[in-house]
């Protein structure tokens, strides 16, 4: 198996793409260690997945730091890291208020810097850290300012860590989905046939026809986890049916 007895940490592993991460990984043998802030999805997840898991705010650094310790005692050194925790919250530039801002950057990006700092003491030389993007980070979508602020910084990350952390052999890469079918929808308050209505409207719009799944997403994952992408360094894989590359004028 490809990751057979390496040790894998993943924020935001009890719901949507973290969630169908960690069951890859699991499946091809990892040691795997989920973290998310619904204490109920991350018990479900723990007892139908039997990983490692704990309930965390990825803005409290120091609860991310007891968690990296657990993990390292119970899984040992972290070879891959999947920081995927992140919210998707949108508003007006005219109509925003300054916390929206502060709270999408301080999950999105500073959650992201907090969960990479924490785990880094504990990489393997040669580990792989994962970062999740967006296609909003280069898009001129309405209302996505802060998210697309935030993503647009997550992807800086992977160049300046990969230069920062040649040293070691540590990789960072990350993928950036395009629309998605996962929980975030219901979120957004997308369900029933509000949610056919958006799915079917953005089907239209998409060159590959269709909304994205949990498991296109995965499969970049694990090939930048995995030792096949061992020369993939910087990297941001877009993962969007063609949305942002096959743009054409109507």
């Amino acid at each position: 198996m490809r990751f057979q007895n390496q040790s894998i940490v993943i924020t935001g592993g009890n719901s949507g793409i973290g969630r169908a991460a960690a069951t890859a990984f699991v499946e091809q043998g990892g040691n795997v260690a989920i973290l998310g802030r619904n204490t109920a999805t991350v018990d479900e997840t723990v007892q139908e997945l039997g990983v490692f898991g704990q309930s965390c705010n990825v803005t409290d650094s120091t609860s991310l730091t007891q968690f990296m310790s657990n993990v390292v005692a119970k899984n040992g050194p972290i070879d891959v890291l999947f920081a995927n925790a992140g919210i998707a919250e949108f508003s007006s530039f005219e109509d925003h208020d300054p916390s929206h801002v502060r709270n999408v950057m301080d999950v999105n990006f500073f959650g992201t810097l907090n969960t990479i700092a924490a785990a880094l003491p504990h990489l393997r030389d040669g580990a792989s850290i994962i970062l999740t993007t967006s296609i909003a980070n280069q898009m001129g979508e309405p209302d996505t300012f802060a998210y697309a602020a935030s993503k647009a910084a997550v992807k800086s990350l992977i160049s300046t860590l990969s230069r920062e952390f040649s040293p070691r052999k540590i990789r960072v890469n990350a993928i950036s989905p395009g629309p998605t079918e996962t929980p975030i929808f219901e979120k957004m308050g997308l369900v029933g046939d509000t949610f056919d209505q958006t799915k079917a409207a953005l089907s239209n719009m998409i060159p590959a026809s269709r909304m994205g799944k949990s498991a296109d997403q995965v499969a970049a994952i694990l090939y930048l986890a995995s030792r096949e992408s061992s020369f993939v360094m910087g990297q941001e894989i877009v993962v969007d049916g063609g949305l942002t590359g096959c743009n054409a004028i109507a």
